[in-house]
């Protein structure tokens, strides 16, 4: 695209003596001048300023609620803290009279030790474990007695 440059040779040297003479007028007015004379001269639109980036107003998300695992109370509420232990202190008692599937019965006592760490779950625990039928299930039973018994400190008595 060949572009010819219209600009009289007066404008010219009028823009080269405001640059070398600043007596007359400041390098800048010289500098808009020419750069005015050449952009008329080439047709070239005056785009002006760049509008400024716009910048989206993200607010960062709120947290979510945390997920407590089953049976744990939500944002520690002490109130649901002490009916859950009063509830489990209930169930206590009753739970080797009623006929309920090993895998609960495991879970309950679970659930007891967890909240009350009361050692002499432990070996109901155990026995429930034993009866397990699914041997993944069961296995993990077992192995929360074993860890449970080293996290409370239990010494284990050899036979």
């Amino acid at each position: 695209m060949d572009q010819t440059n219209t600009a009289t040779p007066d404008e010219l040297q009028q823009a080269i003596n405001n640059i070398t003479n600043p007596s007359n007028n400041t390098a800048n007015d010289a500098v808009a001048a020419v750069t005015e004379s050449v952009a008329a001269a080439n047709d070239v639109p005056d785009l002006g300023t760049p509008p400024a980036p716009v910048v989206p107003d993200i607010a960062p998300a709120a947290p979510a609620a945390p997920v407590m695992p089953e049976g744990k109370a939500v944002y520690g509420d002490p109130d649901l803290d002490r009916v859950k232990s009063m509830a489990l202190s209930d169930l206590r008692p009753i739970i080797e009279s009623i006929d309920i599937e090993p895998e609960k019965k495991f879970k309950i006592y679970k659930e007891i030790i967890d909240l009350t760490e009361d050692k002499a779950c432990i070996e109901p625990a155990y026995n429930a474990a034993k009866n397990i039928a699914d041997q993944a299930v069961k296995a993990d039973a077992l192995l929360y007695i074993v860890d449970t018994i080293d996290r409370l400190g239990i010494p284990v008595q050899q036979n």
